[in-house]
């Protein structure tokens, strides 16, 4: 520091690092106080400032509208101001724009400044994709990762790409952050539902994605410097809520009503409204009771429609058609019945359009609350449970209907398992005993 005519200068060195946008090797900053303690204490504050200004400079050099725009508003942030666009200025009134002017006239800002570019929003927030702003996490966080292991790094950076990656897949392209609208949210909410109901994926789980999302849209805009006070409302808030629930195994699960997959589901043209493979789907799920994936990402040559027992076959695949199975019972011949043999003859390489991209559910749960078919407190997810129902009234034992369903036959008996698992033709009985009878479609 330096004292002229009575007040106090910052005077500080120009890092290398900034030599191709600021050609003097010193700065100098007045610190507004002839006190020399006050003048300490304000030392810090000017040193982040001229830092900022230096970022902004650099940045906007790059090519990458992103990383000029985050220098931007991190330059307002180091003025106390969260960065405004100049529409959004506008919008905010002449109050919020005449304290911000006199803020670059007291630091004898330029109007050509980057300062004055930063307190009058003089360029446009980036659309960066919500995969784009995943990916920078570990970039703008870099104090959440210095200190980890390359694996527990690994771990922290998937937290937020992962939860990502299931909202593109569930959209079908990778949208702008901070445009995703809270329908688009909701029905990511749904699709999480419905993996938990059709037991592949737990309610914790599901409510941490949901959370973690939400988490992601509050520190994109705190790194930007935007005040908690005027941060735009998540999509994502509060959407987990009771997901814990589900998985209480005393709970019972919403399951559709007989009557309505009878009446508006498995009935002829019943599901007109639907696009080809989402009602085939829909068809093939309230037959077998199958996980929505297992029926969803079935790969051609795991679908026999010339066998003498037309089934599929849900197991582990690899190479082109790799996916994975929720555990070894998942593991298991499904003999194809009624409308869920039909829906495969007219499917025999089965559904493409919705083939590993987790998004049937919501296309389905969308759909059929518009058409008030199901209730708006039940979901496609039911129908599994449906199929357990009608095995039980069959009278058919728990650990039959476990084999059935693709879960364990030993937790089922409570003991160890011996012998083979049960044949096709066993499987066809018992499909053929629950069925919907064509004659009442």
């Amino acid at each position: 520091m330096g004292l002229r005519n009575g007040i106090w200068h910052l005077r500080m060195r120009v890092p290398s690092r900034y030599k191709s946008v600021e050609s003097k090797s010193e700065l100098h900053r007045s610190l507004y106080t002839g006190d020399f303690e006050e003048a300490i204490t304000r030392r810090g504050v000017i040193k982040t400032q001229v830092l900022a200004e230096l970022n902004a400079k650099l940045a906007g050099k790059d090519p990458s509208p992103a990383n000029h725009f985050e220098a931007i508003a991190q330059l307002a942030t180091s003025r106390n101001f969260t960065y405004r666009t100049a529409n959004e200025l506008q919008t905010a009134g002449p109050a919020a724009i005449m304290e911000r002017v006199l803020n670059l006239f007291g630091n004898k800002d330029t109007a050509q400044s980057e300062a004055a570019t930063a307190l009058l929003g003089g360029i446009e927030r980036p659309k960066l994709t919500i995969t784009e702003v995943a990916e920078k996490m570990h970039q703008w966080y870099p104090e959440n990762v210095k200190n980890k292991a390359a694996k527990a790094k690994k771990t922290w950076k998937a937290q937020w790409t992962r939860p990502a990656s299931k909202v593109v897949n569930l959209l079908g392209y990778d949208p702008v952050f901070h445009e995703i609208s809270r329908s688009e949210a909701v029905s990511l909410r749904d699709a999480l539902k419905d993996r938990v109901i059709d037991e592949d994926m737990l309610g914790k789980s599901a409510q941490k994605e949901l959370r973690l999302l939400n988490t992601l849209w509050e520190r994109f805009h705190n790194h930007l410097g935007v005040d908690d006070r005027v941060m735009p409302p998540s999509p994502f808030y509060n959407l987990g809520k009771g997901f814990g629930a589900l998985d209480d195994e005393d709970s019972r699960k919403l399951e559709v009503p007989t009557e309505i997959i009878r009446d508006k589901i498995v009935a002829p043209g019943a599901l007109d409204f639907m696009n080809d493979e989402l009602r085939d789907i829909t068809l093939v799920l309230a037959e077998t009771g199958a996980r929505q994936s297992e029926i969803t990402d079935l790969p051609p040559h795991s679908i026999f429609l010339d066998d003498p027992i037309p089934h599929c076959w849900v197991r582990k695949e690899t190479g082109e058609w790799a996916r994975e199975i929720k555990n070894k019972p998942s593991k298991r011949k499904i003999p194809l019945v009624g409308v869920a043999l039909e829906a495969f003859q007219r499917n025999p390489d089965g559904f493409p359009r919705y083939r590993y991209k987790g998004t049937y559910s919501a296309a389905a749960n969308k759909v059929l609350h518009e058409k008030k078919i199901l209730p708006e407190d039940i979901t496609i997810g039911g129908l599994r449970h449906t199929f357990e129902t009608r095995m039980e009234d069959a009278g058919y034992q728990n650990d039959v209907r476990a084999g059935m369903m693709g879960h364990s036959v030993k937790k089922a008996r409570g003991r160890e398992v011996y012998g083979n698992e049960m044949p096709l033709e066993k499987k066809l009985a018992i499909l053929h005993n629950v069925m919907f009878n064509p004659s009442t479609r």
